[in-house]
This record gives C-alpha cells, structure tokens and sequence, in this order.
C-alpha cells in the first residue's frame, strides 16, 4: 500500500516538473480523494532532498502547483494545508501583483506596472516550476511593452528579449512566437525612432500592407492585390528591401489569397495561401500557420 502512496506521488510530481498540465489535472481528478488524503505527507520534503535548497524550493513550488489544480478541482484542503490560518501563500501574492500590473498598465500607469512588476520578479527569485516559468515570461513581457509606451526602448528590446528566453528555455513555442512578434515590432519602433534607412523601410512596409487591408475591407480587391505585389516587386529588388520585405512575407501573401478568393480565382487564392503557410512555418508564427492552414481548408 505504501507503495502505491508512492507510485502516485511520484507520478503526480513527475507530471508537475516535466510540464504536463494536462496530464496533471487528470492525475488530480482522478485520484483526488487519495491526494486529499495523502497531501500531508507529501508536504515534508524527503530526506535525501534537503541538503539542497534547489531542490527544496523545487519540491515546495511543485506542492502550491498540484494545490492550485486541486483547488480548480473543487478540493481546497491541500491549499488550506500550504497557508493555514487563512494566510495567503506567497504564490497568491505573485498573482496578486501580476494582477495589479496589468490594471495599472490598462490605465495607462507604465511606470507604476512596472515598479509593480519589478517587486513580483523580486518576490519570485529562487521560484520554479511551470507555474513560475510562466509567470515570469509574462513579467518581463510586460515590462518589456511598458518601456515601449515609455519610450525606453534599449529597456525594452532587453525586457522582450528575456521574455523570449524565458519561453526557450521552457519550450513555450506559443510563448517564442509572441515574444519573437513582439521583439521584432520592438526593433522596427526603435529603427523608425532613430530614423535609420530600415526603420524608414519599414515604417512604409507597415503603411502600404495596412493600405491594403483597407482597399481589402472595403471590397477593392484589385487594388489591394496592386499594392501587395508591388511590395512583392520591391521585395525582389535591392538585397535591404528584400531583408525588410521578409518580415512582412507571410501577411502579404495572406493577404493576396484572401483577395483572390473573394474574387473567386481559386487556383490563385490556393498557391499564395499556400506560400503564407509556408512562410509563417519558416518563421515559427504559429498564429499564423493555424489562419492559414484554416483559409487553405476553406479554399479546397
């Protein structure tokens, strides 16, 4: 029988620290009863772990995370274990904070999120786990999107690039493209601020392909494909444009195909269509790659 105490304690952890969510809340549900039942055991780290505090913050991080899925569950009593009395535990304050940031950030307090944002990384050090991993991505994700409305740019190229990081380190490939999205948008801003030749590049890259999404929301399909594939044309000329002009690869092509579909050339709307798939999969946008696989499917 102690085994068994064992096997699902070892198996409920491994699950935790390998990054399984999935398998973890099915793990909780269904064993839910006997976790309850044996969360206070867990909760004394194992002897051979306790000469190294690595590996106990690691084992305490992993109890808050099966807690807060016990508590999702509808089980309350091992959170009610980590913070008797009612005392909040200190990963409640993380996601207190976190909360905090983002209201000020949607008020327009950049400056105060950030302070913010600052003491939840310092109540976070030593933390682990992918509860905190996650966590931490979006902290310096944010802080990286403040500094941008702060117009502290070198602060937020180095924010977003620990974001990105962060997610790499973790295998957060959702995560790596929205920092990745984010960490470029960041470079184009502070090109465009320092009015470099890319920046002013770029700048009318983001200007036409907006103009024509424009024509293309207001039904001048022609037109729209006029602009793209003259930003095609110049993609294909100087090797600077072309740099500039693969960034926007995807959306042009994207773009293209929607237009042709709604005119009704087919053949046209499933070879540009399939060039955006492509190029969002050469470049990890994963959004992208799903829209485009989407449009395809409709398109056949």
């Amino acid at each position: 029988m102690n085994g068994d105490r064992m096997s699902l304690r070892d198996d409920v952890f491994a699950a935790v620290f390998r990054g399984e969510e999935g398998l973890l809340v099915e793990l909780c549900r269904t064993y839910a009863d006997a976790i309850v039942e044996q969360f206070d055991e867990w909760a004394r780290v194992p002897e051979e772990y306790r000469a190294d505090q690595r590996l106990v913050a690691q084992w305490g991080q992993a109890l808050v995370t099966v807690a807060e899925v016990m508590q999702i569950l509808g089980h309350s009593q091992p959170m009610e274990r980590l913070a008797p009395r009612g005392t909040a535990h200190p990963f409640s304050k993380l996601r207190y904070l976190m909360h905090r940031a983002q209201q000020k950030h949607e008020d327009g307090e950049f400056a105060a999120s950030s302070a913010v944002l600052h003491e939840l990384l310092a109540e976070m050090a030593g933390w682990q786990g992918p509860s905190a991993d996650d966590l931490r991505a979006k902290t310096y994700g944010m802080l990286g999107a403040n500094s941008v409305r702060l117009d502290a740019i070198p602060e937020a190229v180095r924010y977003t690039e620990r974001a990105l990081q962060c997610c790499i380190e973790t295998g957060d490939r959702e995560g790596q493209w929205i920092y990745a999205e984010n960490l470029e948008a960041v470079y184009t801003a502070q090109e465009i601020r320092l009015a470099t030749p890319l920046g002013r590049r770029l700048m009318r890259y983001r200007e036409r392909i907006s103009y024509a999404q424009d024509l293309s929301d207001t039904r001048r399909y022609v037109a729209s494909n006029d602009v793209l594939c003259e930003l095609l044309d110049e993609s294909d000329g100087a090797e600077a444009d072309e740099e500039v002009g693969k960034r926007y690869l995807g959306k042009i092509y994207g773009l293209l195909g929607l237009n042709h579909f709604r005119l009704g050339a087919l053949p046209e709307a499933r070879r540009f269509t399939e060039r955006a798939l492509a190029e969002c999969h050469l470049r990890g946008d994963l959004v992208g790659e799903r829209i485009y696989a989407a449009n395809l499917q409709g398109i056949r």
